[in-house]
């Protein structure tokens, strides 16, 4: 809102955040600014929600760094906040990164059909050569990362969703 000058801020517009959602996460694990020693566990197993929160809380600081380190760039283009990466990092998650797949895409390059058929903005998401533009960040090991899920409403992201690939995060196999 603030982009697109709904919200008019005089100050302190420098502190507003990447939001976290499952994308931004997804994103974060994959790439490496994020990471755990340990699986994140099943949503069912995170009764209290401790982990999801530790996720969130991580995910908008290592999110923030990356904004920090861009400004360190010479003649960069950083936009005037954190949250402005926002769009881009969730549209990568719902695009390139998908969730519960064994490799982000594209593993090879994007076909210009797929390329035409996008917004400007989600073209962004894509190298001059049509591979993702983290693809050369991302490890083989860490393709298949998700994000957490916090317990909420029931069938969707709690008690009945436990189901996830050596990945984790999703929830659990049985």
């Amino acid at each position: 809102m603030a982009d697109l000058g709904v919200w008019k801020y005089k100050r302190n517009i420098e502190k507003l955040d990447v939001m976290s959602d499952k994308n931004t996460m997804r994103v974060a694990l994959r790439t490496g600014i994020l990471q755990f020693r340990i699986p994140l566990l099943a949503s069912f197993l995170d009764v209290f929600c401790y982990q999801y929160s530790m996720v969130d809380r991580l995910n908008r600081e290592a999110w923030r760094k990356v904004w920090e380190e861009w400004g360190k760039i010479y003649n960069n283009h950083r936009p005037p906040t954190p949250a402005s990466m926002d769009y881009l990092i969730f549209r990568l998650g719902k695009i390139a990164c998908r969730p519960n797949k064994r490799f982000c895409l594209p593993e090879k390059e994007v076909a210009e059909k797929k390329l035409e058929s996008l917004i400007p903005q989600d073209r962004l998401i894509f190298r001059a050569d049509k591979y993702c533009i983290f693809s050369d960040v991302c490890e083989l090991e860490r393709k298949i990362l998700n994000a957490p899920n916090s317990i909420s409403i029931e069938g969707r992201t709690g008690w009945k969703s436990g189901k996830s690939n050596e990945g984790g995060g999703g929830g659990i196999s049985s």
